[in-house]
């Protein structure tokens, strides 16, 4: 299974091939913080549970066939982690498809440096600040298209996307044994677009042109607008206040109702906290 970490800039390495290896890591351990409130009786009571930002630790190790390609890769890795920290903005920690958001190496220790093997050990600290493992499924709905759904096709990407063609309506499966959060992509010249995902509406009072989209990512909470250019525009007030428009999509079957006149994606977000064994 492939690890690899790509920071806020797009930039990516793997951690696990070529001149790095990962060695031993906790990326699979989790816990819930809990408070009690016990019953005035004492037996029993009320436990609240809640996921703070959490640490945890991986040992990368670096080799280079010389000093100098050696020197080289140990600076790529802090090149590549160092402007998240910055920059104030995490980046994602892959296992396969599963990603932790995260900032990579806020602390190096070096456990071993063999400096005539061209060779270190490095135990990195993980601060992540979404305390789930993250799997993005993207199922895309088409404009202008026949009536009813005549079919799907699935394409190879780092996402799974189904294409769909509906003018007014379809289906969207939430597999997950919980509700997920969605990241909800509109494109093409919209006005006022508006989608009701399993009964509840998700819509923004602003205006795209061809070429704009809106997007709106329930994650971060978050609404806003990119062109071409990748201007960023904050849409967060245009959002239809009558609705929550960051309500989680429910497991199972939800029937998708929208104008036909613009095409979108809906990104179901899986969480989990432990991630996936495959």
């Amino acid at each position: 299974m492939i690890i690899k970490y790509a920071n806020s800039n797009g930039a990516e390495i793997v951690l696990n091939a070529g001149n790095y290896l990962v060695g031993a890591s906790d990326l699979r351990n989790f816990e819930w913080d809990y408070t009690a409130t016990n019953r005035p009786s004492g037996f029993g009571g009320r436990v609240t549970f809640s996921r703070p930002v959490q640490e945890k630790t991986i040992i990368v190790g670096i080799k280079g066939g010389t000093p100098a390609e050696f020197n080289s890769n140990a600076s790529a890795l802090m090149a590549l982690t160092e402007p998240d920290i910055l920059n104030h903005t995490p980046g994602k920690l892959y296992l396969g498809n599963q990603y932790l958001t995260c900032y990579l190496a806020t602390s190096s220790a070096i456990s071993v440096y063999a400096r005539r093997q061209n060779w270190v050990s490095k135990e990195l600290k993980i601060v992540v600040t979404e305390p789930f493992w993250h799997v993005e499924t993207t199922q895309r709905f088409l404009a202008g298209a026949p009536e009813a759904v005549v079919g799907a096709k699935r394409y190879n990407g780092r996402y799974d996307y189904r294409y769909i063609a509906s003018t007014s309506s379809g289906v969207i499966i939430n597999a997950h044994y919980a509700p997920c959060p969605m990241r909800i992509t509109i494109y093409d010249a919209a006005v006022n677009p508006s989608i009701t995902i399993g009964g509840k509406v998700y819509a923004v009072g602003a205006t795209i042109s061809t070429g704009q989209r809106i997007i709106v990512d329930q994650l971060t909470r978050t609404i806003y607008s990119l062109d071409a250019a990748a201007t960023r525009i904050n849409l967060f007030d245009y959002r239809d206040k009558n609705n929550d428009i960051f309500a989680p999509i429910q497991p199972g079957s939800n029937t998708v109702i929208y104008t036909g006149d613009f095409t979108f994606d809906i990104s179901v977000i899986t969480q989990r906290s432990e991630p996936s064994w495959i």
